[in-house]
């Protein structure tokens, strides 16, 4: 059998890694002419942990990401902490799996790093697919034509895979626009730059912040109810001053994260929401990751589901014939998937409602009751 994977970007690559793992050869086309991450922090958590460490990846990453430690959840507006969160090495041990942040970069690095050392693995850059069928055959920008027995589209939440096989709904706005950025920490006052991660809640509005790069960098993200912005783009520039307007009533340790934050490090987009596929496999192709099961960003479960994916798409077309592990993938990761959907826009909404200290006296995501870390894409049955 031989695959091709549509897009190197985090789930991608696992797809690619773990099925060159199984001795299935894999091409990984990518339309950009050079291999790298863009975006900035990223959660890897027990359940996406859990696939790295069985790649042989662990410990990379346990050197790559920074251990949270205790979280905080905090009031914009006055700074005050309403409760904690422990994520510190004893939930490592619980669920026998890291849980670090790291920046995307790095992880993105890991992968592609170990994909290329592998001889069944070829990654072609600066291939924009153009047209696929149900069959396997492909088509790209530059003229080239190719055919697999597989085809895995993991171009992300704009797939033209999933656009020319799949009929979707238009996406809809939520009404948010989110900002990113990075700061270097030794740019911060210092009463600020020590502070814990975690993040701060108010009406409308969410910050989360941590460190990443061994602490060198502050990695954060900014939630805000508007409509001044409507296009879907990581690498949208913004300005320090457009962010600050939106913030009039934020405590001054946010206000400080913004005001540190490089010109060349701030960018926006607009938050989309998306209603799950009927179905995301036809014939010989299929999806994952963002061009499945696109998921708004509150729940940290964006890529940790995409690098589940792969391990179980993996696992399915290992031990099936293509069509039949095809049908076994999806039918193992609907109800998942669909579930993380669902909770992560749950979960914005309770994060942002008009009574910050509402969250301090109520229960929150119940990450055990919902097996959110225990869930293990390398045993789960399919």
């Amino acid at each position: 059998m031989d695959a091709a994977v549509i897009g190197a970007g985090l789930g991608g690559l696992t797809a690619a890694l773990a099925l060159v793992r199984r001795g299935i050869a894999v091409t990984v086309f990518e339309q950009t002419e050079v291999l790298r991450e863009v975006g900035a922090g990223i959660t890897v958590s027990p359940n996406a942990g859990r696939v790295l460490d069985h790649l042989g990846l662990g410990a990379a990453v346990r050197r790559a990401g920074v251990l949270p430690g205790t979280q905080h959840i905090r009031d914009l507006r006055t700074g005050a902490t309403i409760r904690t969160l422990e994520r510190d090495a004893d939930l490592e041990a619980r669920y026998g799996a890291p849980y670090r942040h790291l920046h995307r970069a790095d992880l993105h690095a890991i992968l592609a790093g170990a994909l290329e050392a592998e001889a069944r693995a070829t990654i072609r850059l600066g291939h924009r697919l153009e047209a696929v069928s149900s069959c396997g055959w492909m088509r790209f920008a530059n003229g080239v034509e190719a055919r697999a027995d597989v085809v895995i589209g993991a171009d992300g939440v704009r797939s033209a895979v999933r656009d020319q096989l799949f009929q979707t709904d238009p996406p809809r706005f939520t009404g948010q626009v989110a900002w990113r950025g990075l700061v270097p920490t030794d740019a911060l006052p210092s009463d600020v730059a020590t502070e814990p991660p975690g993040i701060f809640i108010g009406p409308g509005r969410l910050v989360l912040r941590y460190p990443v790069r061994g602490g060198a960098l502050t990695n954060y993200a900014i939630f805000v109810e508007t409509a001044d912005w409507l296009e879907e783009s990581w690498t949208a520039p913004s300005t320090e001053a457009e962010l600050l307007a939106h913030l009039d009533e934020a405590c001054a340790s946010v206000r400080a994260l913004v005001a540190a934050t490089p010109a060349a490090w701030l960018f926006k987009w607009a938050l989309y929401a998306r209603e799950p596929l009927a179905r995301w496999t036809r014939g010989r192709v299929t999806l994952l990751g963002d061009a499945a099961h696109a998921m708004l960003p509150f729940m940290g479960q964006g890529a940790a589901t995409a690098i589940e994916d792969g391990m179980v798409l993996a696992r399915a077309l290992a031990g099936y014939p293509v069509e039949d592990a095809l049908a076994s993938y999806e039918a193992a990761r609907r109800e998942r998937t669909a579930m993380v959907q669902l909770q992560s826009r749950l979960l914005g909404l309770s994060f942002q409602g008009k009574d910050p200290a509402a969250l301090g006296r109520g229960p929150l995501l119940n990450e055990e009751e919902l097996g959110l870390f225990a869930y293990d894409p390398v045993t789960v049955p399919i």
